[in-house]
């Protein structure tokens, strides 16, 4: 069911205006505006201790005066005067307010304490609020519009999110220009309490609405993001853009995973989990929703290209290609019957390529031909304009041959003066149409993508009981009171790894060469030591790792070279594992989005090969399995070249392990194991050298 009270944003019965101003010039005065001119229907309340009348409705010195019917509040005044209007709302008992004022957060410390102050009354009054620093919301289908944009987009079926202002504004100008329509733009500035969670859930339940658009610059509460995506995106596509993926993290990292997992991965892994297409530009999304919103999804990846010039079709198969879909075979009854409806000397294989001269209807008689055929599953017309055929008869055609047919059709018009009327005609008839073979490509291919998306199974985590919470929670709060912050030890780090029943060598910690020799005794031999010394994370890098000692003598002579007789070094000893592949498997906790998994080709180059992936914490084990098939290595793992296969159910398994076990911690600030050795399935999978660091106690919360 909706959320009725955040419902009250885009249908309130009655809004006021906190600070509307009689100046024509004033962005306040435009809101009065666009809330009359662009057809609002129910009361509007300018306020403003002026008085007077504004475009005719009488203005009311404050929001107590106003009278019933009113549920929205709109508040445009100085950033220091809002607190004190935002309470007489909720005294007046408004329960939605949007505060489009800026000067808060984004300014530092003392605007940031400003919007705190605004937090506390709406929590105290039960008040929901979008904003500060935004410029509102828009629905095309009510009609309502509460922003100080000069447009409002046509009703449509694409819903759009944004964390900027600037943003919508651009958005909805674009959308006026091409012809393509919107159900609803919510602008929510800095996020004080209405989030793009929120703002997905309320587009989930629009009824108008078949796609939704997000624009993000944070996602501060990134697990309620996944949420929200994950319970909609099967019946509704969800299109991601986000800015500032490439920042430095605010905290420094030591492990492999810390330096690998950064905002972009742990990003993307959200985005995994959540079901979220991706795009990497404002074009992009533009170029996906319009396609999502109107077309039906296709059967299949097995596209026919209809055009009168060669080149836009070489480079549309080619992005194609590089997209994953395939260019369709067409029946040898399919060709004949395009050669009785095109021009004499038309390339009548896939592309089916007219030459110079088509007449229009030729776009609609084999478009028709060529969606008939079983083996298209989509259909993309291909125009550039010339002195024969008008373009804006094409597109009528193009229209037809889209509407006899149940199959996906998009248009490309290549070129610029001639084509504007004609791209208009075609959004507006439900056809997309791009000026770029490159990008209604990728329209096509996001057809696909969702298919697979709204298909695929299951990814809800299922968790792992088998494991001993109280042993590790009692030695991370040994560990923790003990040193605070850092790396454990890696005896240490292996016994809790141990205790999620993740398997390790026999091991054990030796100060001197005479416990050394005693202990490796008790392992048996061959033995493979390790230094453990303060401030060494990456051993090999100070050879501070020795394998496969055989005897006293080895493990003697490799103690005085590693530790000597510095006090605060020791040695771990450990059992010698199996021969196997190495990989690395590890964890951050990424402060938007929790702990985050990642697995990739191990040993001492995994910064430097970066074959990796990376998926949200807990996890499932058939997404386990997806993510080592998206590495070379786990490609190889799974047997090439008459290579037996390794134990890819292992990794799978020690993968839900340690996201479990992360997610039970969320003290653990990152984790490595690295290498874990993989054998044959009948040896199993080892985890040779574990590495923990804690960023705070487990007894202090999430």
């Amino acid at each position: 069911m909706p959320d009725q009270q955040l419902e009250i944003f885009f249908n309130p019965d009655g809004v006021a205006v906190i600070g509307a101003s009689a100046d024509p010039e004033k962005l306040s005065h435009a809101v009065v505006r666009n809330l009359k001119e662009h057809g609002y229907r129910g009361p509007i309340y300018p306020v403003n201790p002026r008085g007077g009348t504004i475009l005719g409705y009488p203005v009311y010195p404050t929001i107590l005066e106003v009278p019933d019917p009113v549920e929205l509040a709109v508040i445009m005044i100085p950033a220091p005067a809002v607190p004190g209007a935002l309470t007489e709302c909720g005294e007046r008992g408004l329960r939605a307010a949007i505060v489009i004022t800026g000067g808060f957060r984004e300014t530092g410390p003392e605007g940031a304490a400003l919007e705190q102050q605004l937090k506390e009354i709406g929590q105290h009054y039960g008040m929901r609020l979008i904003g500060p620093n935004c410029v509102g919301v828009q629905d095309a289908h009510l009609p309502l519009d509460t922003t100080f944009i000069s447009l409002m987009p046509a009703p449509g079926h694409i819903a759009f999110v944004s964390h900027s202002g600037a943003i919508c504004g651009g958005t909805v100008d674009w959308a006026q220009q091409v012809g393509v329509g919107f159900s609803r733009i919510a602008s929510l500035g800095n996020q004080l309490d209405v989030d793009i969670a929120d703002g997905i859930e309320l587009m989930r339940e629009d009824p108008n609405t078949r796609v939704i658009s997000i624009y993000a610059e944070g996602l501060p509460r990134g697990r309620r993001f996944v949420d929200a995506a994950a319970s909609t995106y099967r019946t509704k596509p969800i299109v991601m853009l986000k800015a500032g993926l490439t920042s430095a993290g605010t905290r420094a990292v030591a492990s492999h995973t810390g330096a690998l997992a950064g905002d972009e991965q742990s990003y993307l892994a959200a985005c995994h989990r959540a079901g979220a297409l991706v795009v990497g530009s404002l074009q992009e999304q533009n170029d996906v929703a319009p396609a999502l919103a109107t077309q039906r999804l296709a059967q299949g990846p097995r596209v026919a290209l209809l055009t009168n010039a060669g080149g836009p079709a070489a480079l549309a198969a080619d992005e194609l290609d590089r997209r994953g879909l395939q260019m369709a075979d067409l029946l040898p009854e399919t060709m004949e019957k395009l050669a009785a409806v095109t021009p004499r000397g038309t390339q009548l294989a896939n592309p089916v390529d007219m030459l110079g001269g088509p007449q229009a209807d030729m776009y609609q008689l084999a478009g028709d031909l060529l969606l008939a055929d079983p083996g298209v599953d989509m259909l993309m017309a291909i125009f550039v304009p010339q002195s024969i055929t008008p373009v804006d008869d094409v597109a009528r055609h193009v229209i037809a041959a889209a509407e006899n047919t149940d199959k996906p059709v998009v248009c490309c018009l290549v070129g610029g003066e001639s084509v504007p009327d004609a791209i208009r005609k075609l959004n507006r008839s439900g056809v997309p149409a791009y000026r770029d073979p490159n990008r209604a490509s990728r329209a096509l291919a996001a057809l696909v993508e969702y298919k697979a998306l709204r298909e695929r199974a299951d990814l809800t985590p299922i968790p792992v009981e088998d494991v001993d919470r109280e042993a590790v929670g009692v030695a991370l709060q040994q560990a923790w009171e003990r040193s605070g912050a850092g790396f454990l030890d890696a005896e240490l780090s292996a016994q809790i790894v141990a205790s999620y029943g993740i398997p390790i060598p026999a091991s054990g910690l030796a100060h001197d060469s005479e416990s050394a020799s005693a202990l490796a005794a008790q392992i048996g031999y061959p033995v493979a030591m390790k230094l453990v010394a303060p401030g060494v994370v990456h051993k090999a890098d100070v050879g501070g790792i020795a394998l496969g000692l055989e005897n006293e003598a080895a493990v003697r002579a490799a103690y005085t070279r590693m530790a000597g007789d510095q006090p605060d070094h020791q040695v771990m000893l450990q059992q010698m594992a199996p021969k196997g592949h190495e990989v690395i498997l590890g964890a951050r906790n990424d402060p938007q989005f929790g702990p985050v998994l990642m697995f990739g080709m191990g040993g001492i180059f995994v910064e430097v090969l970066k074959d990796v992936a990376f998926r949200l914490a807990p996890i499932r084990d058939t997404d386990a399995a997806a993510m080592v098939m998206e590495t070379a290595v786990g490609k190889i793992l799974h047997g090439v070249r008459g290579q037996p296969p390794s134990d890819l159910a292992g990794i799978v398994d020690t993968l839900c392990r340690v996201g479990q076990l992360v997610d039970d911690f969320p003290c653990i600030a990152e984790l490595d194991i690295n290498p874990l050795i993989v054998s044959e399935p009948r040896n199993g999978v080892w985890a040779v050298d574990v590495r923990i660091a804690l960023e705070r106690g487990p007894e202090e919360g999430t």
